[in-house]
């Protein structure tokens, strides 16, 4: 009967921290040993497209801890599903109403678009320094003195605040969570899947599947 009453204690503790602490979103791999850089490289399946504008665009040393000013940065890293989504934003029809893309590749893509601009919208996820979760203020969407304002690299800005979800219809009893307003005047809602990841250099807080490359500063097209 201890034995029972044990194993029922533990499982509630498992599922409390499960549900109220954390989104499983596969990303949460929260400690790494090495540096960002090879950390996207341990996840070919959300990051091999970012590895590919890495190095493309020639700024690998920002996320290897080499850059001078940025030994400790914090990255709002689009996934792989957000590089294709911005890739693919660029079409037009043909006579039979199918989508013709302009791009088939990353490369193409920073080809076509100017290798200075994809710099510039891949810098303005970086901010310098490092900001878990526990560093960002709580807030909402609507309330724009709310959370804190980053500057990104590119010296763009955006705001980014916490919020504590409900759960089983408690409010505040569920997972902590960040969101960004970001774009012309903060006015595009961009919401963070995983958060806390932590390599040697810094932290990646990984945005939502959903999110489109350049939606952090309006540029996406």
């Amino acid at each position: 009967m201890k034995q029972i009453l044990l194993v029922g204690v533990f499982v509630s503790i498992f599922i409390g921290c499960t549900k109220y602490n954390s989104i499983d979103t596969g990303l949460a791999q929260k400690k790494f040993t090495g540096n960002m850089y090879e950390y996207f490289h341990s996840n070919s399946y959300d990051w091999d497209s970012l590895l590919i504008l890495i190095d493309y665009t020639g700024l690998k040393d920002y996320f290897t801890g080499e850059k001078e000013g940025y030994e400790m940065i914090t990255f709002f890293g689009p996934t792989n599903n957000s590089l294709r989504r911005w890739m693919y934003g660029f079409k037009s029809y043909d006579n039979m109403g199918n989508a013709v893309y302009t791009y088939h590749s990353i490369k193409e893509a920073v080809d076509g678009i100017g290798l200075e601009k994809c710099k510039n919208i891949l810098l303005s996820h970086i901010v310098k320094g490092k900001f878990e979760v526990k560093d960002i203020p709580r807030g909402t969407g609507s309330d724009n003195e709310s959370g804190v304002v980053f500057t990104g690299g590119s010296d763009n800005t955006f705001r980014v605040y916490s919020f504590r979800e409900t759960y089983n219809g408690v409010a505040e009893t569920g997972a902590m969570r960040l969101y960004i307003m970001g774009g012309i005047n903060f006015s595009t809602a961009i919401d963070v899947a995983s958060t806390d990841i932590e390599p040697e250099n810094g932290i990646v807080h990984s945005l939502a599947y959903g999110y489109i490359f350049g939606q952090l500063t309006g540029q996406t097209r």
